[in-house]
């Protein structure tokens, strides 16, 4: 699918996790914002590493789009790592595909069966080294804590991924807020991607197995996310 600088395939997609309402900053906000703001580029390396070229990762989406589970969101203003600079789009990506789910559904309460046939898992593939700032390591070595990068202020958590991104990252590797399990976002200039991710496939959700298990089963046993039939 070919898709024009700047149009937007997929921009539904509202993975609620990294989406906020706009807030207010609180005092514990503004200590973290300067916080970051005192980071150096020297500190951000130490905590960088490599995800390889041909790593899996997963993305589910309403639509197939072509066929296409890739897409870099310019729009950035109210999600958590994503870039603001109107150049530069984001893309959120779960290790793991029940990761994906959770963060697509978690707070939908009365989601049915037929409704997975609106929604494609796509398996994305990272097609170049890409260089991304562990999260977690970063807290281990800074004063960061893990409060300030999951407060619903954005403010805070934008000039963050401004930073790293600056400092010359692709992106960043970062625990889900709603699994706890790992997840990247990942910057490109090119909203579709060229270059540095492609989708290797792409399964309507209502015949998405994994580990044996139909997506409708991952759901409500392993993910407590109800479906009706």
């Amino acid at each position: 699918m070919s898709i024009k600088s700047g149009e937007n395939p997929n921009g539904e997609v509202k993975q609620t996790s990294e989406a906020s309402v706009s807030s207010g900053m609180n005092e514990q906000d503004k200590a973290a914002l300067e916080k970051i703001g005192q980071l150096q580029d020297d500190m951000f390396q130490q905590c960088g590493e490599i995800v390889a070229a041909g790593t899996e990762t997963y993305r589910l989406q309403p639509g197939d789009h072509g066929g296409s589970n890739v897409f870099f969101n310019r729009n950035g203003k109210d999600y958590r790592f994503s870039l603001t600079d109107g150049e530069n789009g984001s893309m959120y990506l779960a290790r793991a595909p029940d990761t994906a789910m959770k963060e697509v559904f978690q707070n939908k309460t009365g989601l049915k069966e037929s409704d997975l046939d609106n929604y494609f898992m796509g398996a994305v593939i990272i097609e170049r080294d890409v260089k991304v700032l562990q999260v977690t390591t970063l807290i281990k070595k800074s004063g960061v804590t893990l409060h300030d990068l999951t407060t619903a202020t954005r403010d805070v958590t934008r000039l963050l991924a401004k930073k790293v991104h600056s400092a010359g990252f692709d992106g960043m590797e970062f625990l889900s807020n709603v699994t706890g399990e790992s997840c990247l976002v990942l910057w490109h200039g090119e909203p579709s991607g060229a270059g540095l991710a492609t989708t290797r496939d792409q399964t309507r959700l209502s015949e998405f197995k994994h580990g044996g298990q139909e997506a409708a089963d991952i759901l409500v046993y392993r993910l407590g996310i109800p479906v009706e039939e």
